[in-house]
């Protein structure tokens, strides 16, 4: 009996750590294989740099310091000195103060023609009857402000008469340049001759000023007219209408207030009008219409020449009244050294100073005009400051 042979069990071989992990090892070499191929891709793609190029220097050409030279140059054509010459450069636009007769149109002309060949579009503009502007683009970079060299000083008391109102008739321009002495004119810009009112004044050697309307008080029930400077107006409302209104009487060299005594009285109001001024070479005599006024204080701030009014002559209009009061500004000025008053165009105030304005003189006092009077105050206050 044949014993049954016994089979042998083979054993079973594990599988390897490949075999058992094939899918996730392919899954991962492929994805390696992706990422390698889209940078390679991308790098492919990506632009080379640029070599970064340094920029070009361009020599800047100082045109501002070429229309300086042409002021200069015009003006050392004119045969002035050095002490003639006064500039503000610091301010904008820059201005140039110059004691001198103006230039002639011939001058004025060849100063233009040099300005055209300098690139910016640089023209001159007549602004006033003694003011020259160099215009950029129509904006204003230089003022060139002339002023006539003042007559040597009178010896003695001296008295500014200032005639307000004028404007309304030519006759009574007529007459006032028929007196012996110097009446200033103090023309309303808003009065129908108050153009031809400047130009006989002006051709008489009579000083012309701006009386400008503004705000008093009483307003609206008193009316200093359409075209006042009000306190109610912004900065640059104030300074558009003051130059408007300057712009409308020739001849002008200085102004004082119409009114005003609520406008005086603002300092924030008075500084547009002191900018303009100061800018101009124009002076601000303050008719004092209010004890509270502001306009010394803000002149000075802004560098302008002022004096207040010394005794209005004509409060009461009748000629024995004037008269008085005309003999009160002379004993200011004997006292004071100066004395300005401040008088209307009406019949009684012109007869009062047809009889007493010959004899002022024979009593030792001289009539001047106001700028004759600032250069006098200007004098004394030097003396002044070299005696400290």
């Amino acid at each position: 009996m044949t014993t049954p042979t016994k089979r042998r069990r083979t054993k079973k071989r594990r599988p390897g750590f490949f075999e058992k992990n094939k899918l996730l090892i392919t899954v991962l070499v492929g994805t390696a294989l992706a990422l390698v191929s889209l940078v390679f891709l991308a790098r492919l793609q990506e632009e080379p740099k640029q070599p970064v190029v340094s920029p070009v220097t361009k020599s800047t050409v100082d045109y501002t310091g070429m229309v300086h030279a042409e002021v200069d140059s015009m003006l050392m054509a004119m045969a002035l000195g050095p002490e003639s010459i006064q500039r503000d450069l610091d301010h904008s636009p820059a201005r140039y103060s110059v004691a001198a007769e103006f230039p002639t149109p011939d001058l004025i002309a060849g100063f233009e023609k040099k300005l055209r060949t300098i690139p910016g579009d640089y023209s001159v503009r007549l602004r006033e009857a003694n003011s020259l502007t160099v215009e950029k683009s129509r904006q204003t970079q230089i003022v060139i402000h002339f002023t006539s060299p003042l007559p040597e000083l009178p010896a003695g008391p001296l008295v500014t008469i200032i005639m307000d109102d004028l404007g309304r008739s030519a006759l009574t321009a007529e007459v006032l340049v028929s007196f012996p002495e110097q009446v200033t004119f103090a023309v309303l810009p808003g009065e129908p001759h108050a153009v031809q009112v400047a130009e006989i004044a002006h051709a008489a050697g009579h000083e012309v000023m701006l009386h400008v309307p503004m705000e008093p008080q009483g307003y609206p029930a008193v009316n200093p007219g359409d075209d006042a400077l009000f306190v109610a107006q912004s900065d640059a409302e104030i300074r558009r209408r003051f130059d408007l209104l300057l712009a409308r009487v020739p001849y002008v060299t200085g102004t004082n207030n119409h009114m005003g005594s609520r406008f005086t009285e603002d300092a924030r109001a008075l500084s547009p009008v002191m900018e303009s001024l100061r800018e101009k070479g124009f002076f601000f005599i303050d008719s004092r219409t209010t004890g509270q006024s502001k306009v010394t204080e803000v002149a000075h701030r802004f560098g302008v020449p002022t004096m207040n009014r010394d005794v209005f002559l004509d409060n009461v209009a009748e000629v024995s009244s004037i008269v008085r009061e005309i003999k009160r500004l002379q004993s200011k000025a004997r006292s004071q050294g100066t004395a300005i008053g401040i008088c209307h165009p009406y019949p009684e105030t012109l007869e009062a100073l047809r009889r007493e304005l010959p004899e002022m003189r024979d009593r030792g006092i001289t009539v001047v005009p106001v700028s004759v009077l600032l250069q006098k105050q200007a004098s004394i206050s030097g003396a002044i400051e070299r005696a400290q």
